[in-house]
């Protein structure tokens, strides 16, 4: 079976955008910073326990555990998507704040919504509807 060689996004009349934005200086967001070590934190054995009501009683669940069976699930979906990829999980009092970046051609906002349907469904047949809120951010742009 062969198949034809990948498109190169170069090649696209329209790279020069892509150029000119990968030129332009842009702050890093407010809180990213800490969200990703906290991400990271959290995988090393973040203190916090959540109790879920489950059919048989209460489930409880850690921190670190929460963003690692997130982590999993998220990678998963992203690569059922395709051209996306998560980079950091981190729960906040919002909830969890999945961070991706998407490759060059993916429409960025319907893969990250289709990432969040997916993760919170997932999560809540895991874990109840109690599971917390997903939240999905596209914070870079890759070429493969």
């Amino acid at each position: 079976m062969s198949t034809a060689p990948a498109e190169d996004p170069r090649q696209d009349p329209d790279w020069h955008l892509v150029r000119a934005a990968a030129r332009t200086t842009v702050p890093t967001p407010p809180g990213l910073v800490d969200r990703v070590l906290r991400s990271v934190r959290g995988l090393r054995g973040g203190s916090a326990e959540f109790e879920y009501d489950q059919e048989g009683g209460k489930l409880r669940v850690s921190e670190s555990a929460l963003v690692l069976l997130t982590r999993r699930i998220a990678a998963d979906l992203g690569r059922r998507i395709g051209g996306l990829h998560v980079a950091a999980v981190a729960l906040e009092r919002e909830g969890l704040e999945v961070l991706t970046t998407v490759r060059y051609g993916v429409p960025a906002d319907e893969a990250a919504e289709a990432l969040r349907v997916g993760l919170s469904r997932a999560l809540s047949a895991e874990l109840g509807e109690a599971a917390p809120t997903v939240n999905v951010h596209v914070v870079d742009v890759h070429l493969d």
